[in-house]
Parts: structure tokens; sequence; C-alpha cells
């Protein structure tokens, strides 16, 4: 009995209902977790995909029918334009993963035990720059607005 109740609370997390994550930006749907894997298909930036697993920087989803891998760079776990919560931290719970890159001073331990400032982040949003001082800065050093369609630069540009 003892025995049977270990292995199902071990097993309990894998039958957890999948999460929703959100296609960040357009991506592939690949057959496997790598670069170079056949595209599946391809998803619209803001679609929505069932995560069911995670391998390195990939995770595995479900799209409708259809089950590949996909970036996490691509994909976001907040609906578009959500903001977390009072209480979260940006982890979500099925899959607990941290990005880092060049963290120096910290050791694995260190980084594990951090915690999110929430606050702290929430209160960025008052050095976000408005259109009008990005405007104001442009004038002050001389500099013009282009207004030359981006799809027509990249035609004049290109041999």
């Amino acid at each position: 009995m003892l025995r049977r109740l270990c292995w199902t609370l071990l097993l309990l997390p894998s039958l957890a209902a999948a999460e929703s994550g959100y296609v960040a930006e357009a991506t592939d749907l690949r057959d496997g977790p790598y670069a170079d894997g056949k595209v599946l298909q391809s998803l619209a930036a803001a679609s929505t995909v069932q995560i069911k697993d995670r391998q390195g920087g990939w995770y595995q989803v479900q799209v409708d029918q259809q089950q590949g891998w996909v970036r996490m760079s691509a994909l976001r776990l907040r609906a578009p334009g959500a903001r977390a919560g009072l209480l979260e931290g940006g982890r979500e719970a099925a899959t607990q993963s941290v990005a880092t890159t060049g963290v120096r001073g910290f050791d694995d331990r260190d980084l594990q035990k951090a915690t999110p400032d929430v606050p702290a982040a929430d209160g960025l949003d008052a050095y976000a720059a408005t259109s009008a001082d990005a405007t104001g800065f442009a004038a002050k050093a001389g500099l013009q607005a282009n207004t030359k369609d981006k799809s027509a630069v990249a035609k004049e540009e290109s041999p």
C-alpha cells in the first residue's frame, strides 16, 4: 500500500494538465528538439500551444492534433500583453525553467535561491520613454525621422 502511494506521488507531476504557452514570434514546429529538425508546420505569433515537456532549450508542444518541438525563446507562458501577478516571479509551475547567461559572482546555489523583486520590476515602467521623449531627444541630436517603409529599404540594399 505504501509503495503504491509513493509511486502515485512520484508520477503526479506527469499527470498534471498541460500548461498553455503562447508563440511570441512566428516560428516553426519541428519534429525534434534541434534546429535542423524537419518543419512540421509554421506557427503564427500569439498562437496558443499546450506545453507537454521540456528538453534543453526546447519545449515539446501540441497544436491542435499535432505535437512537435519549439525553441523556448519563441514561447511565452503568459498571454500576449499579460503582466505578472503580484505573487508570480516569472517561473511557471509546469516548467520551473530559469535561463541565465553571463552571471558573474553567483554560483548555481545562489541562482537557484534567487527570488524576483516584482515591485522593483513593476517600477521600471516609470522609466519607459514616451514617443514625445524620443522625438525630443532625436531633435536635440539633429536627427530626422526615417519615413521609408522597411520593405523599401530592404529592396534598395539587396543586390
